[in-house]
C-alpha cells in the first residue's frame, strides 16, 4: 500500500461541501427598498457600512438558524436604515432560513410577537442576539430542516 494513490470505490461520489448561503449586500437593501412606503423616504443617507459589517461577520458561521437570529436581532439593533430596519431584519432572517433548507415561516411565523418585541429591544439599542438565538433553537426543535418531519419526542 505504501506509495499507491488511493482508488475510489465504484458508484460512491464525494458530496459537495455545505455552504452556508448569505444575502448579499445589494440583496439587503432591495428588501428594504421594498417593503418602504411612499412616505418613508427621508434626505438622510442609509448606512451600508453597518449592513456589511453584519454580512462579514458571519461569512465563517456554519449554523443557518443561528446565523438567521444573529442577522435578524444586529439589522434591527444596527438600524443603518432610515426607515425599515425591523421588517428588513424579518426578511433577511426568513431569507437565510429559506435558502438554507428551513421553513423559515415556522420559525419566524406571522405576527410573531415574542419575536416583534425582541426586535424592538434591539431598535432601542439593546443587544438581543442570545435571545433570538434561543428564540429560533426553541423553535428548530419542532420543525427541523426542510425534509425532516418534526418531532416532539421527548419533549
Amino acid at each position: 500500500m505504501v506509495g499507491r494513490t488511493p482508488t475510489r470505490l465504484p458508484g460512491i461520489t464525494r458530496l459537495p461541501s455545505l455552504t452556508l448561503k448569505l444575502p448579499s449586500l445589494e440583496l439587503v437593501v432591495a428588501f428594504n427598498a421594498s417593503i418602504r412606503h411612499n412616505d418613508e423616504w427621508f434626505e438622510e443617507a442609509d448606512d451600508l457600512d453597518r449592513i456589511q459589517r453584519i454580512l462579514s461577520d458571519l461569512q465563517n458561521a456554519t449554523d443557518p438558524l443561528v446565523v438567521a437570529a444573529i442577522a435578524t436581532s444586529r439589522i434591527a439593533r444596527a438600524q443603518a436604515f432610515t426607515e425599515g430596519n425591523k421588517r428588513t431584519a424579518l426578511l433577511v432572517g426568513r431569507w437565510i432560513l429559506d435558502r438554507n433548507d428551513f421553513d423559515g415561516s415556522l420559525i419566524i411565523p406571522p405576527d410573531d410577537y415574542e419575536l416583534a418585541n425582541l426586535l424592538l429591544d434591539a431598535a432601542r439599542g439593546g443587544d438581543t442576539a442570545e435571545k433570538v438565538i434561543e428564540l429560533f433553537e426553541s423553535r428548530r426543535a419542532l420543525v427541523g430542516p426542510v425534509g425532516i418531519e418534526p418531532t416532539t419526542e421527548g419533549l
